[in-house]
């Protein structure tokens, strides 16, 4: 049992306790104290980790471009400014619902760094899933920006409709006057073939002109291959063969049917390759090759040719055909139709070809025409020269042909070929009104 006296004694022991305790504990708060010459641990507290920021790029202007080959290609080009130096593109998506092409473009910041606050400029670029949908306008929304842009047809692949196509050019090779004046020399674009003579050099000239009446050749599989299809280049040098397959196909020019057969005896082909004339392509289903250029030269056969002083019964004639501008062989016209034919010509001589000049026919149907035009243009040695006539097509339906050839103010004929002496042409087939309609 707890006397009396130990009861009374217990207030004081707690008084104690309290009141020593504290000092007991600061004592030996002291006593861990790092002595002088000791350092002193401290752990640092680490910052909360950067959380990314995302949001919608700021897309200020886009830009629509379309190239209408088939399939067709869209892309889509999106500028703007990113708001600080901390921020990057993310992620570029795209979906389409129904005539709507949704393109989103994610930003991205990270936070826990000090980012300079200067507008940053993008530029992205987004090429549009187009495969396999039909014709229409369609809109295109970047990040709320719009624009609209049309498929003229089904953008569906076909295995049946596929096409190729090009142009036929001349590379020229042209005599130029010297930095005198005085002299013709081969032009800056002229190859020396070894033999005394040149011709282009397979590099193509913004101002090369097309080169119209051209027969062009199509075969199945690699070159050398021809007998699938022909087809006749326009007046500026164009052809096309469509509805083709997917496979192989062999493209060449160095035939030696219709008008092939007098470039072959004039010149050569450059492009692509030297003297080669063909090029092996392959299509896709559905694919297009429209970008096919074919190069022909004619064969240049400098001959020493002083421009100043000359005179005038000392120089010489001599004429290149080179194509044919309009009324391309076997043209279709109905009896009596009046119509212009222009021959482009260069001139291999030394004479300036000027109204003194004059186109005269020497063969066949004259067509309406009188014995002798002059000319209306002047074309200097070596220049190309476009020569035009006025024609009446005759009254009965059928093929006509009139053979042509230069005179010169002395009464003397020249033409094109290797002596001067051989015509060009108009070709043409009369239909009556019956055949028309």
């Amino acid at each position: 049992m707890v006397s009396l006296a130990q009861m009374q004694a217990k207030p004081y022991i707690i008084r104690f306790a309290l009141v020593f305790l504290p000092v007991l504990l600061l004592l030996s708060l002291g006593a861990c104290r790092p002595t002088d010459g000791e350092s002193q641990i401290v752990t640092p507290s680490l910052p909360a980790t950067a959380v990314p920021r995302r949001a919608l790029a700021p897309v200020e202007a886009i830009n629509i471009f379309q190239v209408d080959t088939f399939p067709v290609e869209v892309s889509v080009v999106a500028r703007g400014h990113l708001p600080d130096e901390c921020t990057n593109i993310d992620q570029i998506s795209q979906v389409r619902h129904d005539g709507t092409f949704e393109i989103t473009i994610d930003s991205v910041q990270y936070g826990g760094s000090a980012c300079a606050e200067t507008r940053v400029p993008f530029e992205e670029s987004v090429e549009l899933d187009l495969l396999g949908i039909p014709a229409g306008i369609y809109v295109v929304d970047v990040n709320g920006l719009q624009g609209t842009f049309k498929l003229q047809r089904d953008n569906i692949p076909d295995d049946s409709n596929a096409v190729i196509g090009g142009r036929v050019r001349q590379d020229r090779c042209e005599m130029v006057e010297d930095e005198e004046g005085r002299e013709l020399q081969p032009s800056a674009g002229c190859v020396d073939r070894g033999d005394g003579t040149y011709r282009g050099d397979g590099i193509f000239e913004a101002d090369d002109p097309g080169l119209g009446g051209a027969m062009v050749y199509l075969g199945a599989g690699i070159c050398p291959a021809t007998g699938l299809a022909t087809t006749i280049t326009g007046a500026d040098g164009t052809f096309l063969f469509s509805g083709l397959k997917a496979g192989d196909y062999c493209l060449s020019v160095t035939g030696s049917e219709g008008q092939n057969s007098d470039l072959s005896a004039e010149g050569e082909w450059t492009f692509p390759g030297d003297g080669a004339g063909q090029t092996t392509v392959n299509l896709l289903p559905g694919g297009s090759k429209l970008d096919l250029e074919f190069g022909w030269s004619a064969l240049l056969r400098p001959e020493p040719t002083v421009l100043l002083p000359t005179p005038a019964g000392d120089c010489t004639n001599k004429a290149l055909f080179i194509a044919d501008l309009t009324i391309p062989d076997d043209t279709l016209l109905t009896a009596g139709e009046t119509f212009t034919k222009t021959w482009r010509l260069q001139n291999l001589g030394s004479c300036v070809w000027d109204a003194s000049y004059s186109l005269t026919p020497v063969a066949g149907d004259k067509m309406g025409s009188s014995e002798s035009v002059p000319l209306t243009t002047t074309v200097p040695p070596g220049e190309l020269g476009d020569l035009s006539i006025t024609l009446i097509a005759p009254e009965s339906p059928g093929g006509y042909r009139g053979e042509w050839q230069l005179m010169n103010s002395e009464g003397i004929l020249f033409g094109i070929g290797p002596g001067s002496d051989k015509p060009f042409w108009v070709q043409i087939v009369v239909i009556g009104d019956e055949t028309a309609e």
